[in-house]
């Protein structure tokens, strides 16, 4: 389950698109059940911000960052920290998930 928040943020003097996720678990928990104790259920914040032209334009300069619960930045099993170009140009992650997205922008909900 995701809970998704859209706004417009500038970070650095530079004003982008910024959309934060909290995202639910176990798969398949009951909207209902995440409702009464949403802590008890939250597994990651997940974080996109369009940045500058020049970032990464091959993935339209989409930053990505991955938080645990607990507020720190999550790792991938190499110890890689999940925020900035993740895993650019692999198989799996966060780019290579979010291209697949409806329209090319993305994005899976706007």
């Amino acid at each position: 389950m995701l809970e998704t928040f859209y706004a417009s943020a500038t970070i650095n003097g530079h004003t982008g698109e910024l959309i934060v996720k909290r995202n639910y678990g176990p798969k398949d928990v009951e909207v209902e059940t995440v409702q009464m104790e949403p802590s008890k259920h939250l597994g990651a914040i997940t974080v996109m911000f369009k940045r500058e032209d020049g970032y990464d334009a091959d993935n339209q300069n989409w930053f990505w960052a991955k938080f645990l619960p607990d507020g720190s930045l999550d790792k991938n099993p190499k110890g890689m920290m999940l925020a900035g170009k993740i895993a650019k140009g692999a198989k799996a992650g966060c780019i290579a998930c979010h291209t697949g997205s409806p329209g090319g922008n993305y994005l899976f909900t706007k």
